[in-house]
């Protein structure tokens, strides 16, 4: 074969359009494309004009003061699609003169422009170089049949644009989509002033400007960002490196509300994580072993290609009555739903669309269903995440600028923040319950519901073409929620079973969620559906209330500890009874529904379970997991069965503990001492955390001590 017959690829010239149409999601992303460019060539500054947007001379000119490009550079790399010098240069770890690694890795961000405008012009000066000015009309281009058969000129002249200066300036013309309104201005104005974190210190300032000759009205009254975070009630700032996960919780109380202001910090080795919260990966390691559910805690493996995590969440109380004591409540609505969210950086410069509205990467929106008093949402939390770029290797950016491509190291990554999130928001409930008492709120348990998660899941159906199979499925869940409430309301919460709904429903909800935006199979995703479905039709049965008889305490201790003893031995807890036959003749019986106690006790040793699990991880070479069932005839006047164990302990008051919707579990719902604390009151007892100066239990059992107080038959 000749070099005549060598076949070659000849890139049709249309392939540029395609570049910047399709890559691009939205004529904002694509002006944002252009201020990292400014930040890739070590800029302190990206100024934005956008001139003459009511007309057909309308513009956007992007201004920066960077080290500008020679014409070398604009031969040999800017009009090259795909170059991959800055991946290089990033893989060399090498920076900028402000110590700055390349944030583009394609090669293809540039070609934005043509997503603005149908004409671009780039003028362009080095230090003590010429100014170059280069000229592209993409309908031209678009005219050749091959790319490299487009011409395009770049000429010398002696500095205008950058006289006694350096920098580029491009700027487009023909703007091309549906003309520009102000509320889509508000939205670029928010997202190019926040492409620096507000939270992290920088050692190398860049900021981004925006600004309308024409309409200046548009953003006048824009909020001042800086002023509303400062509003914020509750502040909470973390860091997680090298799996040392250290905290600052700080409650700043509100004008006119006699709450005092608290700081909580803390710190410890690994998070504590929600296994469902892993990627399948370290799921199927975690199923492998049998013995979940049990307490996860981060470990250094978890971190390998993210490098550390540091984050700061600013969160508000959107109450009609609490906002209004923050003031300005006009302006701090339109801002928490334009800009709630939690967003990435890396250096400091934002990773799009994290954060943006809709976006719920974390799925906070998706883990307020079973808890809508505890766990925080999407509209009420301004935060960020900041991530060290040289370090997140794993973390690569999708082609189209919209995340982090699906995979194991970002799943971990929001395990680990959701992680450090359940700690902040145990916290931030003690507040709330005070907040409420003392505005006189009535918590309603069951408020919240699934509307807002079911109806993002008929949005991702829709966007992966299921709307026909799964939004029927939807409907009959949401049907099915809303006679479960109903039912529950007019019958009253008297089962413990109630949790394996709530949890289940939960479950349910995150698989379908989850399948749908990592673009499930359509029999995967309408199976999971009617598994949802499934659930809710079946509650019913879980609904049974047990009637009350006279029972000995020490029978149910034996019971107990009989129903529990595979389990307790497969996480390797030694377990230890105490109920001596011997107090026959001084111990009477207590009346109480068997089967209703017993599952009370058995979430106290659930509890246990996982607390045990977590301050002494599997697989230890000498199991050091112990749990006391007890039955005490002298402490509390009556008899008492006493549940304890050697693990961390109660980190919080009973009051606090006993709350609906109060947990330390990432993965707990926060009702189980709830009820079991609402079974001993119904039954004539109590629930009493246990003191050991007055009760002593022995060395071994340093951890959580209850006791389940007894009315006598």
């Amino acid at each position: 074969m000749t070099d005549d017959d060598t076949l070659r690829f000849r890139p049709r010239a249309r392939l540029l359009q395609l570049l910047g149409d399709q890559l691009i999601g939205s004529p904002r992303l694509a002006i944002f494309e252009l201020v990292k460019n400014a930040y890739d060539a070590d800029a302190t500054r990206a100024d934005i004009t956008m001139s003459h947007l009511d007309t057909s001379d309308a513009a956007i000119e992007v201004v920066d003061d960077g080290d500008g490009m020679s014409e070398d550079t604009l031969r040999n790399i800017w009009l090259v699609p795909g170059h991959d010098h800055k991946a290089k240069d990033r893989a060399k770890g090498k920076r900028t003169p402000r110590g700055r690694l390349p944030l583009g890795e394609k090669g293809v961000g540039r070609f934005a422009v043509h997503k603005l405008g149908r004409a671009v012009e780039v003028v362009t000066r080095q230090a003590d170089g010429p100014e170059l000015v280069l000229k592209i009309d993409w309908e031209e281009i678009a005219s050749s049949e091959f790319l490299d058969e487009a011409r395009v000129e770049i000429t010398a002249r002696s500095p205008e644009t950058f006289a006694g200066k350096k920098g580029t300036s491009v700027t487009v013309t023909g703007l091309r989509g549906e003309p520009w309104t102000r509320g889509e201005v508000r939205r670029l104005f928010r997202q190019i002033t926040s492409i620096s974190s507000p939270f992290a210190d920088r050692s190398d300032a860049f900021a981004a400007t925006l600004s309308l000759p024409q309409q200046e009205k548009w953003l006048a009254d824009v909020p001042d960002t800086e002023t509303l975070l400062e509003s914020a009630p509750w502040r909470f700032t973390f860091s997680l490196k090298d799996n040392q996960f250290s905290w600052r919780f700080e409650f700043r109380g509100f004008k006119g509300i006699a709450l005092s202001p608290r700081i909580v910090e803390g710190s410890e080795y690994g998070v504590l994580l929600d296994p469902k919260d892993l990627p399948e990966l370290d799921q199927s390691a975690l199923n492998a072993e049998k013995k979940a559910p049990r307490a996860v805690r981060s470990s250094q493996l978890y971190q390998e290609g993210i490098g550390p995590i540091e984050g700061t969440l600013m969160v508000f109380d959107r109450d009609k009555d609490v906002i209004e004591k923050i003031g300005h409540s006009a302006s701090l609505q339109e801002f928490l739903n334009e800009s709630g969210g939690i967003r990435v950086y890396r250096d400091g410069i934002r990773v799009y669309n994290y954060g943006e509205p809709g976006d719920d990467w974390l799925g906070l929106d998706i883990r307020r269903v079973n808890s809508p008093t505890k766990r925080i949402s999407n509209n009420i939390v301004v935060g960020a995440v900041d991530l060290s770029l040289e370090q997140s290797k794993r973390l690569e950016e999708k082609t189209n600028r919209e995340g982090f491509v699906e995979g194991t190291a970002l799943g971990r990554l929001r395990a680990l923040i959701r992680g450090a999130i359940a700690v902040f928001e145990s916290e931030r409930n003690k507040d709330k319950q005070n907040l409420r008492k003392l505005l006189a709120k009535k918590r309603d348990s069951l408020s919240g519901g699934i509307e807002k998660p079911l109806q993002q899941i008929k949005t991702l159906a829709k966007k992966n073409n299921l709307s026909n199979e799964v939004d029927p499925l939807i409907d009959k869940a949401q049907k099915a929620y809303d006679d479960m409430r109903e039912i529950m309301l007019r019958a009253g919460i008297s089962s413990m079973s109630l949790v394996i709904v709530y949890h289940e429903i939960d479950h349910g909800v995150r698989l379908l969620h989850t399948a749908l935006r990592g673009g499930a199979d359509a029999e995967r995703a309408v199976q999971q559906a009617r598994d949802l479905v499934a659930v809710l039709d079946s509650f019913g049965d879980l609904l049974r209330k047990g009637e009350a008889s006279d029972h000995d305490i020490r029978d149910l201790a034996e019971r107990a500890a009989e129903l529990n003893s595979v389990r307790l031995s497969n996480h390797d807890i030694e377990l230890e009874v105490r109920a001596d036959r011997s107090l026959n003749a001084t111990l009477a019986p207590s009346r109480f529904p068997l089967g209703l106690v017993l599952g009370a006790v058995t979430n106290l040793i659930d509890n246990s379970v996982y607390w045990l699990s977590s301050r002494w991880p599997e697989n230890q070479d000498e199991p050091k997991r112990r749990l006391l069932i007890a039955v005490d005839t002298e402490s509390y006047g009556g008899p008492a069965l006493i549940i304890a164990d050697n693990g961390p302990g109660f980190a919080d008051g009973l009051e606090d503990a006993t709350e609906p919707f109060f947990t330390r579990r990432p993965d707990g719902i926060g009702v189980g001492l709830y009820y079991v604390n609402l079974i001993m009151h119904t039954i004539g007892g109590s629930l009493r955390m246990v003191d050991t100066d007055l009760v002593p239990l022995g060395p071994d059992y340093d951890g959580a001590a209850l006791a389940l107080v007894f009315p006598r038959g």
